[in-house]
């Protein structure tokens, strides 16, 4: 699904995704894929493959964002501080909500650095990994 209007928020609903929402979408470009590290592999002695299912597939999210200003900057540090990196989840949703949360995800971050890059005088940009959270 293509990304109409990103949003963050504490809860489901969208009700704080103010705190935490730039006021402009991620870059084009966003990268959408299916993590499957939950499967184990493991070989016997005689060279029989077993596999083990842990958990699922999972989402991630990588997406950009540059030219954000100071007050964007500061709602995407919120963001990052809410969560305490890869602590705590957050919900996303590619839709801003706009379906009562029914097209929201439970994610996390999914990196442990956070660096904004100063792209203009007063501009920076940064990159956002995220990956729902089972």
């Amino acid at each position: 699904m293509a990304i109409s209007s990103a949003a963050f928020d504490d809860g489901s609903d969208g009700a704080s995704k103010a705190t935490y929402t730039p006021s402009r979408n991620p870059n084009i470009g966003v990268q959408y894929a299916a993590d499957y590290t939950g499967v184990l592999v493991n070989q016997a002695v005689g060279g029989e493959i077993y596999t083990v299912e842990r958990y699922g597939k999972r989402k991630t999210w990588t997406m950009s964002y540059s030219f954000l200003d100071a007050t964007d900057q500061a709602k995407v540090q919120a963001l990052i501080d809410y969560a305490v990196g890869k602590k705590t989840f957050f919900y996303f949703a590619e839709d801003d909500f706009a379906s009562s949360g029914s097209n929201s995800v439970k994610v996390r971050f999914n990196q442990d650095v956070f660096a904004f890059e100063e792209v203009a005088q007063g501009a920076t940009s940064i990159t956002l990994n995220i990956i729902e959270q089972l």
